[in-house]
């Protein structure tokens, strides 16, 4: 399987994406980082269809964005930033949301989430780590190949972070995964690819492992420094701006 896109995206008259080629695999987890404002959830978004940008969008030779809606959501789906629900479904009814156009499986989504035993349970009732690991399961029900999931760690305590980037990397074995990641050592621990992206354009690619602290100091405006603990790279922020 095999994700390549080439995308702009403009809001008006101010162009938010510029020119961002990207492509990803089944077997890798490509994770997308920079700051605030950078594009990073606007090319998501372009990725899957929400928004309509100029270029292409193709996996495995099909172009997404010429596709009707429920084509589409056999190939490819989109977890947001957790938001807290606003209805108190069960868990296997907001779970079985992601698989009404395409019939995938809701129990093979909530046993690979962990969540089956608690299917009966209202979705309110869930923690946020949980609730989060309930989007995912949604988007697996979908059974679409690629799944792009927008900061899937985003307000989760360590112990749940580290419970969803455990479950993508193996989800990344029958499926390409895609993950904007505000969290820069969540990144260089679980990615397999790196993609950094400041001012709309995509300013870095490579391996966590080739990453320097000068293009994270240029792309985030502070002085940095990345070292080895236990042979994991750590990426340590300084106060002081560049």
């Amino acid at each position: 399987m095999r994700l390549f896109a080439r995308v702009s995206y403009s809001y008006g008259q101010r162009e938010v994406l510029k020119d961002v080629e990207i492509e990803a695999r089944r077997g890798e987890l490509l994770a997308i980082i920079g700051p605030n404002g950078a594009g990073k959830s606007t090319l998501l978004k372009s990725l899957v269809g929400i928004l309509k940008p100029i270029g292409k969008v193709e996996l495995d030779g099909r172009d997404i964005l010429t596709l009707k809606p429920a084509e589409r959501a056999k190939l490819i789906t989109y977890v947001p930033q957790s938001s807290f629900p606003e209805f108190a479904f069960t868990v296997e009814e907001f779970v079985e949301m992601g698989s009404y156009m395409t019939g995938g499986s809701v129990e093979d989504a909530l046993r690979k989430v962990g969540l089956w035993e608690r299917r009966r349970d209202r979705i309110t009732a869930l923690s946020g780590g949980e609730f989060q690991l309930a989007l995912i399961a949604r988007a697996l029900a979908q059974g679409s190949r690629a799944v792009l999931l927008d900061e899937p760690t985003s307000h989760l305590d360590v112990n749940h972070a580290l419970t969803v980037m455990e479950l993508l990397r193996e989800l990344k074995t029958e499926r390409i995964i895609i993950a904007v990641l505000h969290d820069v050592n969540l990144a260089l621990e679980y990615a397999d690819r790196l993609v950094v992206m400041k001012d709309g354009e995509k300013f870095w690619e490579g391996k966590p492992g080739e990453i320097t602290p000068d293009v994270l100091e240029r792309v985030y405006g502070i002085r940095a420094k990345i070292v080895e603990v236990d042979s994991h790279r750590v990426f340590i922020p300084e106060l002081a701006k560049v």
